[in-house]
């Protein structure tokens, strides 16, 4: 059975009592419940005591103009719907009726059926309108929910980072990280081994937003785990593999440049998964990219991961960034364009990051950027 629906009543503001009398007969007739008010004064004590769904308002009242009270029930009682009544036949007065919020303008007089219909279709309207805002204040709720959890993960995402910079005997270590979107699917990662050495990673995970962000944490995670075994192109195969079922459901794969730093002797075995956009800086004039490269993470599932081995003198600086950079400085795709000049002679690894990476923060960008810097001193 259907549950019995609410009674709507009416408000009539009209000081012709006769008319407005007539009015109410008739709605009764019909089934609407209707209260008379033959002022805007009483008619405003009425509309504050209770709820109406339609009042049906004189434009001429005796005490002040129907519009001035049209304004005011508006405001104070948006939902209920109002439709203007007048003793004259003026288009003006219609058009200003409904540019003040009234549903509809009638002339006098009024017939029945006229009056029924009139209050039928604008009652109509009126639930329609009803359902309309409350679709809206579910679907804002909704965005604000969203909105939170994205707050939410952004604060998850950045606090995963390790904080830059890192300075300790011998080395220093910095990152810049600014997000395409919300949220990222570029990661870098660095932490010591009981032995002292210094797992170094930046990973960037195709495609953005939410899919690319559980996958950074996914890939992350992995490569971390991976990281007590001493061969290192086993422990970046086992990483694989354990992406392997998320990476496949995403039809996405990560790019990543994994690699063990020994800061007494300044040696850095690296794995480049696909990544490639990697430089060694030897002092403030010299510049090298690293030779050996694997095929990204995911792309494959027999890939065999290469290990390169390079030493950083004292003054030396490996820079890994992401391809977000490129949009910022597309020389920087080719590989023998040094470095510019201001970064190179760069005091700090956070200098060195921050002057790469300049601008990204200004601007829109098109995905994420992430630049690292590991600086023998």
């Amino acid at each position: 059975m259907n549950s019995p629906r609410a009674p709507q009543r009416l408000l009539i503001v009209d000081d012709e009592e006769a008319l407005a009398k007539l009015m109410e007969r008739i709605l009764r007739s019909r089934g609407f419940e209707s209260d008379i008010a033959l002022s805007a004064a009483a008619a405003r004590q009425l509309f504050e005591a209770n709820d109406y769904a339609l009042a049906l308002l004189d434009v001429r009242l005796p005490d002040e103009s129907g519009y001035g009270l049209l304004e005011e029930l508006r405001a104070r009682r948006p939902d209920t719907a109002v439709v203007m009544i007048s003793g004259v036949d003026d288009p003006e007065l219609g058009r200003a009726a409904l540019e003040h919020g009234a549903y509809a303008y009638m002339v006098k007089p009024v017939g029945a059926t006229q009056l029924y219909l009139t209050v039928v279709n604008n009652l109509q309207r009126r639930s329609l309108e009803l359902d309309h805002r409350a679709t809206l204040r579910r679907l804002e709720g909704m965005l604000e929910e969203r909105a939170d959890q994205m707050r939410r993960a952004v604060d998850l995402q950045v606090g995963m980072l390790p904080a830059s910079p890192l300075k300790e005997d011998g080395f220093e270590l910095a990152a810049h990280f600014t997000p395409a979107k919300e949220i990222s699917g570029d990661f870098y990662d660095w932490y010591r081994q009981d032995t002292g050495q210094l797992i170094v990673t930046l990973g960037d995970v195709m495609g953005k937003g939410l899919p690319a962000a559980l996958m950074m944490a996914t890939a992350r995670a992995a490569l971390r785990g991976s990281a007590g075994i001493p061969q290192l192109d086993v422990g970046v195969k086992l990483a694989s593999e354990v992406m392997a079922a998320a990476l496949e459901v995403n039809h996405a794969y990560v790019t990543a440049f994994h690699a063990v730093f020994e800061p007494s002797s300044g040696e850095l075995r690296y794995v480049d998964a696909g990544h490639g956009h990697a430089r060694l800086l030897r002092g403030a004039t010299g510049q090298e990219t690293l030779p050996l490269r694997s095929a990204p993470i995911g792309i494959f599932p027999d890939t065999l991961f290469a290990v390169g081995t390079v030493t950083l003198n004292p003054g030396d600086a490996l820079v890994v960034f992401s391809d977000g950079l490129l949009d910022l400085r597309p020389d920087l795709a080719t590989k023998d364009v040094l470095l510019p000049y201001e970064a190179r002679r760069a005091g700090t690894a956070q200098e060195l990051v921050d002057i790469l990476a300049q601008g990204s923060k200004g601007r829109e960008l098109f995905d994420d950027v992430t630049v690292l810097a590991l600086k023998r001193v």
